[in-house]
């Protein structure tokens, strides 16, 4: 059938895997597309490597809590329970507030200091610790040493930080006896180069990357970025096939989409939802498409690394070239199709983020208008794609001056200026019951005002029903009477909250009122 070169393919990465692990450490990249069962073969490679080398532990850091569940599954389903410690800040809120069983004690405890055989935790995480300046924070690095570091999405590496933070790796790497794997189906361009201070010596595991590409063609590339598309363009190709996907660069544009598709059947997925609420419609989302029911799903960049989705059509509005290939991760993922369609379309009133995404959007186009277009299967590609970004922005890789405050000892002010995720923001805990959880996030609100403050597990119980507004919105909304600090610190959501849309509130001031 279908998942016989499919299997094939993933055989041949994890032989590449094993056999490589035996090489002496230093720094690897792991490129092969979506589907190649990266997960495993990427953990086969970082545990024979750390036997045959003496290393102590194997951490995996990727972008996004969501993938970051769904990795420890699979990790906890081959090793057990005891051998896998999840660490980021969703991890600790599964059960009921108010009891701990032994297993969540133990991880909470073994948390701050990373003390487990395998760690999967958040890039936000990892990174962080290294610039920071709080005993908290710390307290896990000395358990980074003689460790096997995987870094699992290596492009969403945001390029404002990139220099500080190739440049700690790479301390990482000669002084602290890390062997560093970069994986990823769009490997960015961090290898050293002239004019470009990257990583020393990076090894690629597979011998032939292209090959393994060429093999998995799964898609058909519809390349439309010449003439603008209006929205109701957009909603009318979306429901050309009974199960499609559209993935747009801002909250605001999914808005205007979903206005457009009104009173047909869709899903939606956004930051504009709580975690707890996105887990939800993602589980519907997979059932349907499970079931070979129609489903119709409109998006932001929320659903792209690594969410295992599979539609037979996936349109994608243009942006960043890494962000492309992701979404097309996302369509005939599991090759049943001779082809999926990924249709790439620039929206005629599409907003984009600013910074380094405008920036990677204005390179794509460039790239995607040559004649003939390129040929989005090849490697080669998101690496040429990457060179040209950080070329463009080569000013702006170190926007902090972090390496200067570094050089000067200015501990303090690293850590104030290395953030992934920028400070302006306060979350907001929003009306939203999961489907047979009624009332765990009341007894939590319940319990802090008893208490008259929240602690540690407080905040984590509360995480899956947080949305983070922007600093900015957050003063308009109190000052609305939309949102009320229950105890310090903790503030909750008055303001409408929809079951499609989420989070409600008229802003004309801001192209993107949550981060």
């Amino acid at each position: 059938g279908k998942t016989g070169p499919v299997n094939e393919v993933r055989r041949e990465v994890y032989a590449a895997c094993l056999a490589r692990a035996d090489e002496a450490p230093g720094i690897f990249s792991l490129t092969a597309p979506t589907g190649a069962g990266k997960t495993r073969s990427a953990m086969a490679f970082a545990l024979r490597h750390a036997l045959r080398h003496g290393k102590r532990r194997v951490i995996v850091a990727l972008p996004y809590t969501s993938i970051i569940e769904q990795n420890a599954d699979v990790y906890r389903a081959l090793f057990g329970d005891e051998a896998v410690l999840e660490h980021h800040s969703a991890a600790y809120s599964r059960e009921a507030p108010g009891t701990e069983s032994a297993s969540e004690r133990r991880a909470r405890l073994a948390a701050e200091n990373w003390d487990a055989p395998i760690i999967v935790t958040t890039t936000v995480q990892l990174l962080e610790s290294l610039f920071a300046n709080r005993n908290s924070r710390i307290r896990k690095l000395h358990n980074l040493a003689g460790s096997v570091l995987i870094l699992d999405e290596v492009q969403t590496l945001p390029p404002p930080l990139l220099r500080p933070t190739l440049e700690a790796l790479a301390h990482l790497v000669e002084a602290y006896g890390v062997t560093l794997v970069l994986s990823t189906a769009t490997q960015p361009a961090l290898a050293e180069r002239p004019g470009f201070p990257g990583l020393p010596n990076v090894r690629e595991i597979l011998p032939d990357p292209a090959s393994v590409f060429d093999r998995l063609r799964r898609v058909r590339y519809e390349i439309d970025v010449q003439t603008p598309w209006p929205w109701p363009r957009v909603a009318a190709t979306l429901f050309e096939e009974a199960q499609a996907m559209v993935v747009l660069n801002t909250i605001r544009d999914a808005t205007a989409l979903l206005d457009e598709a009104d009173g047909r059947d869709v899903l939606h997925l956004s930051t504009l939802l709580c975690g707890a609420h996105r887990r939800v419609v993602l589980a519907d989302v997979r059932q349907r498409l499970a079931r070979r029911e129609p489903v119709h799903l409109v998006s932001t960049q929320v659903v792209e690394a690594g969410v295992d989705l599979d539609f037979p059509l996936v349109l994608r509005a243009l942006g960043p070239l890494d962000r492309i290939l992701q979404a097309a991760g996302r369509c005939n993922r599991e090759g049943r199709l001779d082809a999926g369609r990924v249709v790439i379309f620039a929206p005629e009133q599409g907003g984009l983020p600013p910074g380094a995404y405008t920036a990677g959007t204005s390179v794509t186009r460039t790239l995607l208008a040559t004649d003939p277009p390129p040929d989005l299967d090849d490697p080669e590609l998101p690496l040429r794609y990457f060179r040209l970004l950080y070329g463009n922005l080569r000013e702006a890789l170190d926007e902090e001056n972090i390496l200067d405050k570094w050089a000067a000892f200015n501990f303090e002010q690293v850590a104030r200026a290395y953030r992934l995720i920028p400070d302006d923001t306060v979350p907001v805990v929003v009306p939203y019951d999961p489907p047979g959880r009624p009332g765990v996030r009341q007894a939590v609100l319940d319990r802090i005002r008893r208490q008259g403050q929240a602690f540690r597990p407080d905040y984590r119980a509360l995480q899956p029903f947080l949305v983070s507004l922007r600093a900015r919105l957050h003063e308009q909304a109190v000052a609305q009477r939309l949102c009320e600090e229950w105890v310090p610190g903790v503030w909750v959501w008055h303001g409408a909250y929809d079951d499609l849309r989420g989070l409600q509130m008229e802003c004309p001031l801001l192209d993107d009122p949550v981060i």
